[in-house]
């Protein structure tokens, strides 16, 4: 799911990204997979902040990735953005956290 951030700061302040924001704040569950596989620039931590922040408290979001949560905040290209998005995420109050080990499904025997 956030690939489809890529293309979001093209058309930040256009109808069309502002629909597809309202979009994804209605959602009453997104899911983010696969996160950390790219790092976040400047443009992409705004989107994902405001996707956040939006749904913060008032929708369901899954985080899904293969790198521990004590990784993430390198990932973002702004400590602002960072700790802004993070605490959204991992916030103790509205957040159920599982992490998992084990074998990689995909891989075949």
């Amino acid at each position: 799911m956030l690939h489809q951030f890529e293309g979001l700061h093209k058309l930040w302040d256009t109808p069309t990204n502002l629909d597809y924001l309202n979009k994804l704040t209605k959602l009453d569950l997104l899911v983010i997979d696969d996160f950390g596989l790219m790092d976040l620039d400047l443009d992409k931590c705004r989107d994902l902040f405001e996707v956040l922040d939006t749904r913060d408290g008032r929708k369901s979001t899954v985080v899904i990735s293969q790198f521990p949560v004590s990784t993430w905040f390198d990932m973002f290209a702004d400590n602002t953005y960072a700790d802004a998005c993070l605490t959204r995420i991992t916030d103790k109050h509205h957040t159920y956290r599982l992490e998992m080990n084990g074998i990689n499904m995909r891989e075949t025997e």
